[in-house]
């Protein structure tokens, strides 16, 4: 096996070859962690040692606990410049080298007593035989190592109700962010002008801090919400999450990733969109859920009905409480509404939204588009007052403000 030339840093997996060939047999398991300095190479640093007969996966199941019961030890790890987290150990003739980055790509050494080293770099690495490892590699390395910075463009600080000039890191960024079990919450953005989308896309308002938001919103959600509309005009599929990513859910309670629910009255979807492909690797994406009428589910593509979890509700239309409700019914608490205009004004006529994560990107476009909410005219929806939670600003000027409902 070599380096994906795509993915990880030659560094971390040269210093990982030079330790395996160091290799001292009948060692304990041994945790690592590898730190990278401009003066240095990485340099494997053995953290901590197994005791007895205790294995790899005992030596993490235990700094996994230390590092829940004790944040200062996360913070003295992450003031070191932690840029990865392994584990060293021997399996019958053979020793593994497992250490996992901060952006959550895995390097894989592997050793035989009377044979040159095998070693790779990229995802997946570990398969089925180190699957439940990569799960707590995972953990570790978020924890102790943290996200990786954010992109040029992309930091972001507080505003209100206390301005900051520190940039959030990412679980910072999802502390602000983080909503209640049971809320319903529209993701949006818009520019200055209030347009909500050109070409039948959010795209061009989209930025780099914006994507940031977008991706902590989506992180603790359950179910993604989503018209049918949305997904045809921009090819909607599942985000691809990291490792670490994965871990922090899972950590949370949640599934690796959240369940995308499409919203159609129609049934008329493209089964070679991305939303719909078979995935594969050690976490994939649940089936979607299509949400229907029941006329519109009485004629359902066969084909369509094999990749989807139907959810019928309403008779002639959606009946979209009915459908929150039924959601709600499988276990799914968290739901993120991510439009577009059509399905957000169907919820807010509903009275269905609890909460507002809405973009502001300074952007004048002056050309006819449609707002976050567009529909039909009709009256507006009782105890329909918002209060301001939060405001946030990237270094580009998107202002990021969180809204939740007043009490009805």
């Amino acid at each position: 096996m070599t380096l994906d030339s795509t993915q990880g840093d030659p560094a971390i997996l040269s210093a990982l070859e030079h330790l395996s060939g160091s290799w001292s047999w009948g060692r304990p398991p041994r945790l690592l962690t590898l730190t990278r300095r401009s003066t240095q190479p990485a340099v494997p640093t053995t953290l901590a040692g197994g005791v007895g007969s205790q294995t790899a996966s005992d030596l993490l199941e235990q700094w996994i606990d230390k590092c829940r019961r004790h944040r200062g030890l996360v913070d003295v790890q992450r003031d070191l410049g932690v840029d990865a987290v392994g584990v060293a150990f021997e399996t019958g003739d053979q020793h593994v080298l497992y250490v996992m980055d901060r952006s959550g790509v895995e390097y894989l050494v592997e050793g035989q007593r009377f044979s040159t080293a095998r070693s790779a770099a990229g995802a997946n690495l570990g398969g089925q035989a180190l699957g439940f490892l990569a799960e707590q590699i995972a953990e570790l390395t978020w924890r102790l190592a943290g996200w990786p910075a954010p992109a040029a463009g992309a930091r972001i600080r507080d505003m209100w109700p206390k301005p900051g000039l520190v940039d959030l890191d990412d679980d910072e960024l999802h502390d602000r962010l983080a909503t209640d079990a049971g809320h319903v919450r529209l993701l949006a953005v818009a520019s200055i002008d209030g347009v909500a989308a050109l070409n039948g896309t959010s795209a061009a308002l989209s930025s780099p801090g914006d994507q940031r938001v977008y991706q902590a919103v989506k992180r603790d959600a359950d179910v993604l919400l989503i018209g049918a509309g949305t997904v045809r005009a921009e090819q909607y599929g599942p985000t691809p999450l990291s490792a670490l990513q994965i871990a922090r859910r899972r950590s949370m309670g949640l599934a690796p990733y959240p369940t995308v629910a499409v919203v159609s009255r129609s049934l008329d979807l493209d089964l070679t969109g991305p939303l719909f492909q078979r995935h594969t690797g050690r976490h994939v994406p649940p089936r979607p859920i299509v949400i229907a009428s029941a006329a519109a589910a009485a004629s359902i593509d066969p084909a369509l009905d094999e990749r989807v979890d139907l959810v019928v509700a309403g008779e002639t239309d959606v009946d979209l409480a009915l459908a929150v409700q039924q959601l709600r019914s499988q276990g799914h608490q968290r739901l993120v509404c991510e439009g577009g205009p059509a399905l957000a004004s169907a919820m807010t006529q509903a009275g269905l939204l609890d909460e507002i994560s809405m973009t502001i990107t300074p952007q004048l476009l002056a050309v006819p588009g449609p707002r976050i909410t567009s529909g039909p005219s009709g009256p507006a929806p009782a105890a329909n007052d918002w209060q301001l939670q939060r405001s946030l600003i990237d270094e580009r000027g998107n202002l990021f403000l969180r809204y939740t409902r007043l009490p009805r």
